[in-house]
Parts: C-alpha cells; sequence; structure tokens
C-alpha cells in the first residue's frame, strides 16, 4: 500500500486551498491502505509499510477532519509504549509524525476525553525524550530529523519554553544546504518559519494570496577532475565471518556523491561489490550491501560513518566525499 505517499500528496494538496471535490476519494483510498497496511502484523508484527508511514497517514486524515477508528490509533500507542519505532534518525522521524498525528486528533477532538488525555501524554513524552537525545551541536537524530523534532515542539507548544528549540533551529541555519530535494525542503521550512504540519488543518484559505513565481536559478559551476575514495564495509556483529568485508579505493569524478561512489565500485571488475536501495521520501535508502540485508525485524541497518568513526548527517545521494576520505558502511544493531 502506498500509505506515506499518498498521504505526503493529500497533506500538500489541502494547503493548496482545493474545492472539496477532487480529493474526496483520495482520503477514502488513504483510509483502505491503512486497513491493508496493518496487514502486514499478522505476519511481520508491524506495518507492511512502516510506522512512520501509518502514522502520516493518521496524521493526513486528521488535517482533513476525518475521525479515525480507535483501534487504528492504539496500534499507534502501543507501537510507541513497546518502543517499535526505529532507531536513531529514523526513530525521531516516525516518532515526530506519530506526535503531530496524537497532537491533530486531540485538539481537532476527534477522539474521546479518556483517549485525549493518553494522546497528550504520549505527544508531551515525545516532545521531552527529543530534547534529552539532542547532540551538543543542535542537531536531534540527524540532521534531516531536526526539522521533525521542532515540529513536534511547535505543535505540543514546547518551543516556548525548551531550550533545546533555540538550539535546533542554530544548527538548521548552519547546515541549510544539507536540504536540496523538494521533500528535505518540505519538512525544513515549515519548522523556520514557525510552523508544523499541523497547522495545514487551520489554514485560512481566503487569506492566502498566490505567491508561487517561477525561479530562474543559475546552473552550478562545473568541478573537473577526478578524486579516489577509500570504501570500506564492516560487519562486527556476532554471526558475521569477518569484520572487514570489502577494503577498496575507488576513483569517481570530483563531484561524485556516496551514491556514486558505491555504483563506481560496482561497476569495478574483480571486486564483486553489490548494494541495493529503497527509494523513500527523503531519498535512496541503503537496505543491502554484499549481499547481508538490513531489516527492521532483526533490529539492524546500514550505518554510515566517515573514517574514523563519525556517522554521516546526510543520505548516499546527497553526501559528497573529499578526495581521500575513507567511508564505512557498517551493519549495525538498534
Amino acid at each position: 500500500p502506498h500509505t506515506g505517499r499518498l498521504a505526503l500528496y493529500l497533506l500538500g494538496l489541502q494547503a493548496t486551498c482545493p474545492s472539496p471535490s477532487p480529493h474526496r476519494s483520495l482520503v477514502t483510498w488513504l483510509k483502505y491502505y491503512l486497513e491493508e497496511d496493518w496487514t502486514g502484523s499478522r505476519r511481520h508484527g508491524h506495518p507492511l509499510t512502516s510506522y512512520y508511514q501509518y502514522g502520516l497517514g493518521v496524521l493526513a486524515l486528521c488535517v482533513h477532519h476525518k475521525r479515525v477508528r480507535e483501534e487504528v490509533i492504539r496500534r499507534l500507542l502501543t507501537a510507541q509504549h513497546h518502543g517499535k519505532l526505529g532507531h536513531g534518525g529514523n526513530a525521531v522521524d516516525t516518532e515526530a509524525v506519530v506526535a503531530l498525528a496524537f497532537t491533530c486528533l486531540e485538539r481537532r477532538r476527534l477522539v474521546g476525553s479518556g483517549l485525549a488525555a493518553e494522546l497528550r501524554a504520549a505527544a508531551d513524552g515525545t516532545s521531552r525524550n527529543m530534547a534529552e537525545t539532542q547532540g551538543p551541536d543542535g542537531i536531534i537524530g540527524n540532521i534531516y530529523s531536526t526539522p521533525w523534532a521542532l515540529q513536534v515542539f511547535l505543535a505540543t507548544g514546547a518551543c516556548q519554553t525548551e531550550p533545546a528549540f533555540g538550539q535546533a533551529v542554530d544548527a538548521l541555519l548552519e547546515n541549510l544546504d544539507a536540504f536540496g530535494t523538494a521533500a528535505t525542503m518540505a519538512q525544513v521550512l515549515p519548522a523556520l518559519h514557525g510552523r508544523s504540519y499541523l497547522d495545514v488543518a487551520s489554514m485560512h484559505c481566503r487569506e492566502e494570496p498566490d505567491t508561487l513565481t517561477p525561479l530562474d536559478m543559475e546552473p552550478l559551476a562545473e568541478v573537473l577532475g577526478n578524486k579516489t575514495v577509500q570504501l570500506v564495509v564492516e560487519c562486527p556483529l556476532p554471526w558475521c565471518y569477518e569484520l572487514r568485508l570489502y577494503d577498496h579505493a575507488v576513483p569517481v569524478p570530483a563531484t561524485a556523491s556516496l551514491l556514486d561512489v558505491l555504483q563506481a565500485a560496482a561497476a569495478l571488475e574483480h571486486h564483486n561489490f553489490r548494494f541495493h536501495t529503497r527509494d523513500t521520501p527523503q531519498g535512496p535508502f541503503l537496505t543491502q550491501v554484499l549481499g547481508l540485508e538490513a531489516r527492521q525485524e532483526k533490529r539492524n541497518y546500514w550505518q554510515l560513518l566517515t573514517a574514523p568513526n563519525t556517522p554521516l548527517q546526510m543520505g548516499i545521494a546527497d553526501y559528497r566525499p573529499q578526495d581521500g576520505e575513507t567511508l564505512i558502511l557498517r551493519l549495525s544493531e538498534w
């Protein structure tokens, strides 16, 4: 089911102040996808897509002023209480989406008073946890998950009292060049304007001027030459037959991203390097390297680092390594 994609589309559609008729059937489809998505729990213990997409679906329905069955909401509450919402930056994204959905349902009075109190407590707890996990650089999770955390602070009102809010805003302003895709811009711009996705539900469309104008962008200056990146694959888990599975220098063009490095390594003869990715709204996500697959049910993922041990704050399509840099793909547990 395309739960997350349709949810994001409906959120964007609502923000454009459309007439009611075009998207009524899409809201019905989203309700259907939410039910289809949950069929995965019978086999895997989690939605067929992810809790992130499932939470987005509930949020989109709420923003469109549609009631959600209590059983659907309880699924997210149970997942949050049992720590099933992911790891690292992915956990911040998922927890934030779920907290926004809870806050929307409580604020729009789409649930009973008892459940509303539970949802408010869960959202407030998420806000506190995010503040506690903030790094010394102001980033929460990673640079791309930080806007989600800011939206939670804004939605719950913690932005007025929580010092982590101002520190996170400063971190975003120092790293704006990381937000180069439409999906990442859509996450960071509301937060920098003091808004969250919940504000889409209360827009006054008659007061919204048409401010969309074409933007003439100058082409980026061409960078000539090549660079060499040392690519390392590690598996420190007990069931791996050795720690370092791959360690080779990979020549690439000077402007190459990490994704370009992986593709170049796969094209080299006699190295037998192979990898797989999964498309997400934030860009390609690394899922398998050298036949080793990261799976949520096994609680592992491919961690991206620059040597010796610094986690990357960008995705594989956005990070552009320097000449001579060593990049490590490490299969890790969460």
